[in-house]
C-alpha cells in the first residue's frame, strides 16, 4: 500500500511537472527579433497604414544602415535609440527609388528601437542587438 502512493506520489509530481513546462508557452509574450554584427534584420510596421517596411544592417564595427521602403504619399520620421535612451544621429538621405537610407554608430549592444511616426500614428519596433 505504501508503495502505491510513493509511486502516486511520483506520477503527480511528473504530471504537474509536465503541465508547468507546457503552460510557459502561454506566459512568454513573442520575443524580440535578435541581430548581431554582419546581420540584417526586416522589420514592418503593424499599426502604420500602409505598411512601412525597414531593414537594419549591423557590420562588423557596429556601424548601422537603414533603409525604409514606404509609400510615396509618407513622410515617416525615424529615430533609431536604445531603449530609454537618446537617439542616435543619422546621415540621412533617399536613394533613387524613393526609399529613405540613413547611417550612423550604434553606442552599445542590448534593447534598441526603431521608432516611426507618420502623422498622428507612432510605432515602435523594438528589438535586440547583441555583442
Amino acid at each position: 500500500m505504501t508503495i502505491r502512493f510513493i509511486a502516486l506520489g511520483f506520477l503527480g509530481l511528473t504530471l504537474a511537472f509536465i503541465v508547468l513546462m507546457a503552460s510557459v508557452s502561454f506566459f512568454v509574450r513573442e520575443p524580440l527579433p535578435i541581430i548581431g554584427a554582419n546581420q540584417t534584420l526586416l522589420l514592418h510596421t503593424v499599426e502604420i497604414s500602409p505598411q512601412i517596411r525597414s531593414s537594419v544592417a549591423i557590420d562588423g564595427a557596429y556601424r548601422v544602415e537603414l533603409t525604409i521602403e514606404h509609400a510615396p504619399e509618407q513622410s515617416p520620421e525615424i529615430v533609431l535609440r536604445p531603449v530609454n535612451g537618446h537617439p542616435i544621429t543619422l546621415d540621412s538621405g533617399t536613394d533613387s527609388t524613393g526609399a529613405w537610407s540613413g547611417n550612423g554608430q550604434m553606442t552599445r549592444p542590448g534593447r534598441w528601437e526603431l521608432v516611426l511616426s507618420d502623422g498622428m500614428t507612432r510605432e515602435a519596433l523594438p528589438f535586440i542587438v547583441r555583442e
